[in-house]
C-alpha cells in the first residue's frame, strides 16, 4: 500500500514536532538586553553552591558571551543539568577589571541569581542601572524562591529595630521558625528550603537544629532523593555534619562542666569529712578537763583496779557483793567515758579526781 506525498509530509512534520518537543531534545534559553552605553560587553553565566549567593569567583563561571550592538545577549544549549540549580548572570561594572566584581546597592546592581534547569527559559528586560533585575523565568522553583523572599522581606519588618543581643537572638529564632513554617506549608522545592538557610546566623541555626532536628533530616532526605545524593545534597550534608558536631560538642561541654562541678563538690565533701573525722579523733584523745567526782566506794574500787585486782578480789577486800562491784565499775566507765579496764586505767592516771 502506497502512502501519498501529503501523508508522508505530515508524517515527517509529526516526527519533527515530536523530536523538537521531546524532553531529550529540549534545551535551555537565557537571553535579554543589557542597557549600557558600552557595546560588546561580556556577560557571564555561573553555577553556584547554595551558600554562594553573594560570593563571586572565576571558579563558578560556566559560559560567557558578548552583547551585540543593541545590547542583546543569549545563552542556549542542552548541557545544563536537568535538576533545578542555582545560577547567576552578571557583567562587570568595569571591563578593565582583572577579576569579577559584584554590586548590590539601591541604585546599582550588576547580577541576578536565579533557579534554573536544562528545560527552562528566562528572558531579561532592559534596565538602566539595575541590570538583570526585570526577568521572566519559566522555572517553578524560582517562582517559589521569589515568593519566599517577598514573604521574608515583609516578615523581617516586624523584627527590625531590636538592639539587645539576647533579644535579637530570640527574635531571629522566632523569625526562622516562621520562615520554616511558610516553606513547609507552601510545599516548596528542597533547594528553596536549603537556600533559605544561607543568611541565618550560625548560633541561631545551631540552636534551631537542637530544637527541631527532624526538619533538617527531612530536608536531607528530600535533597538526597532529588539530587541522587550529589550536588546540593552533599553540600547540605556538610552543613548537617557541622551542626551535629556542634550540638554534640555542646552536650559534651555541658556534661564535662557537670562532671567537673560534681568532682569539685565531692572533693570539698571529702575534705570536710576528713577534717571532721580528724577533729573527732583529737577530741577523743584529749583528756577530760576538770576533776571527776567519785564516791568514796568508787574511789576505793578505782584504786584497786589500778592495782590490777579482779572483781572477786575487790569484792572480798571491800566486803561487798560481786554484783555491787560490777555496778560501781559501770559507774566508773560512764564517768570516765571508757568501755574497758585498760581505758579506765589510762584515764584515771591522766585525770584528777576528787
Amino acid at each position: 500500500m502506497k502512502i501519498s506525498t501529503m501523508k508522508k509530509r505530515w508524517l515527517v512534520y509529526g516526527i519533527l514536532f515530536w523530536l523538537l518537543t521531546s524532553p531529550a531534545f529540549s534545551q535551555y534559553s537565557i537571553s535579554g538586553y543589557l542597557d549600557t552605553p558600552e557595546k560588546g560587553k561580556r556577560v557571564y553565566l555561573s553555577l553556584l553552591r547554595y551558600d554562594e549567593q553573594m560570593a563571586i569567583s572565576k571558579d563558578q563561571n560556566l559560559f560567557s558571551t558578548l552583547t551585540d550592538s543593541t545590547g542583546y545577549f543569549s545563552f542556549t544549549g542542552k548541557l545544563l543539568p536537568k535538576e533545578h540549580k542555582l545560577y547567576r548572570i552578571h557583567a562587570n561594572l568595569d571591563e578593565s577589571s582583572q577579576g569579577f566584581d559584584i554590586a548590590d546597592v539601591d541604585e546599582l546592581k550588576n547580577f541576578h541569581n536565579f533557579i534554573f534547569s536544562n528545560t527552562d527559559t528566562i528572558v531579561f528586560e532592559p534596565s538602566k542601572n539595575l541590570w538583570f533585575t526585570r526577568s521572566t523565568n519559566t522555572n517553578v522553583a524560582d517562582r517559589e524562591w521569589r515568593d519566599y523572599l517577598a514573604f521574608k522581606k515583609q516578615l523581617r519588618k516586624e523584627f527590625a529595630g531590636i538592639k539587645n543581643n539576647e533579644a535579637k537572638i530570640q527574635s531571629l529564632s522566632q523569625l526562622l521558625s516562621e520562615l520554616k513554617t511558610y516553606l513547609v506549608e507552601a510545599n516548596t522545592h528542597p533547594l528553596v528550603k536549603l537556600m533559605s538557610l544561607y543568611t541565618i546566623q550560625e548560633e541561631v541555626l545551631k540552636n534551631d537544629f537542637e530544637q527541631d532536628a527532624a526538619y533538617y533530616f527531612d530536608l536531607q532526605n528530600a535533597l538526597s532523593a532529588y539530587y541522587s545524593n550529589q550536588s546540593y545534597a552533599l553540600q547540605f550534608e556538610e552543613l548537617l555534619s557541622s551542626l551535629s558536631i556542634a550540638g554534640l560538642q555542646r552536650k559534651v561541654g555541658f556534661y564535662q562542666k557537670l562532671v567537673c562541678s560534681l568532682a569539685v563538690l565531692v572533693l570539698v565533701l571529702m575534705i570536710v569529712i576528713g577534717l571532721l573525722v580528724r577533729k573527732l579523733r583529737q577530741t577523743k584523745k584529749q583528756p577530760v578537763e576538770g576533776p571527776i567526782n567519785l564516791t568514796k566506794q568508787e574511789a576505793r574500787i578505782a584504786k584497786l583496779i589500778l592495782a590490777d585486782k579482779t572483781n572477786k578480789e575487790i569484792a572480798s577486800e571491800l566486803f561487798i557483793s560481786l554484783s555491787t562491784v560490777k555496778t560501781h565499775i559501770r559507774h566508773l566507765y560512764a564517768k570516765y567515758e571508757v568501755s574497758n579496764r585498760q581505758q579506765l586505767g589510762e584515764k584515771m592516771q591522766n585525770h584528777p579526781r576528787d
